[in-house]
């Protein structure tokens, strides 16, 4: 079963929706609170998924990026309804799925607006009104944005139809986290924003 959007926003030490999401050098992200209280505890500070170890302790910030999704997680559902209500959306039937074969957008919680464009990075589809802090946002703008027809099956691990989540450095290939339990079991895996940082460099 595919992870919903929710538990893709879920920090690994605390089982939460991210509270102020930092990144650390290796590009997995965690509470701001949780890492800091987690490096406490260590000699080194490492990594909780990779195990990266880093000769200094690392400066934390807040992925914006994140946090403006995190923060659309938390907002009340009649708020995305008034900001989509637009003089030309008020006539739409109470379906906005009016075609087949559109995506809906991921956000959205009652009411599936279709997806305008899907991000590789966040793995996540959106509709016009959620899909603005990828428009407005310095962080955000540097995703890599995409056909959500595309997006759909491509996404999604082809045996288990979960997210690709990681990257296998071995096979060179995207794998969900299921794959991680099964067949690459033993391989090493990164998570997949930061191979696709990692690509972003050398296309630079």
């Amino acid at each position: 079963m595919a992870l919903t959007l929710e538990e893709q926003f879920k920090c690994c030490i605390c089982l939460e929706i991210y509270t102020d999401p930092a990144s650390i050098p290796c590009g997995h992200n965690f509470c701001l609170d949780c890492i800091e209280d987690f490096w406490d505890t260590k000699d080194k500070p490492d990594c909780p998924l990779c195990k990266e170890t880093f000769s200094t302790r690392p400066q934390l910030r807040i992925n914006r990026g994140y946090a403006e999704i995190i923060q659309f997680l938390h907002r009340p559902q009649k708020e995305d309804e008034d900001a989509a209500m637009t003089p030309e959306s008020t006539k739409q039937s109470p379906n906005p799925l009016s075609e087949a074969g559109e995506i809906p957008c991921d956000i959205c919680q009652e009411d599936k607006w279709p997806s305008v464009k899907s991000c590789n990075t966040c793995q996540v589809s959106y509709c016009d009104v959620h899909l603005a802090p990828h428009l407005r946002d310095p962080v955000l703008q540097r995703h890599r944005l995409k056909d959500p027809t595309l997006f759909s099956s491509s996404h999604l691990c082809r045996i288990h139809k979960q997210p690709l989540t990681k990257f296998c450095t071995k096979d060179q290939a995207p794998v969900c986290e299921k794959c991680t339990e099964n067949e690459h079991k033993h391989h090493q895996t990164v998570c997949m924003e930061q191979e696709q940082k990692r690509g972003q460099g050398e296309d630079t």
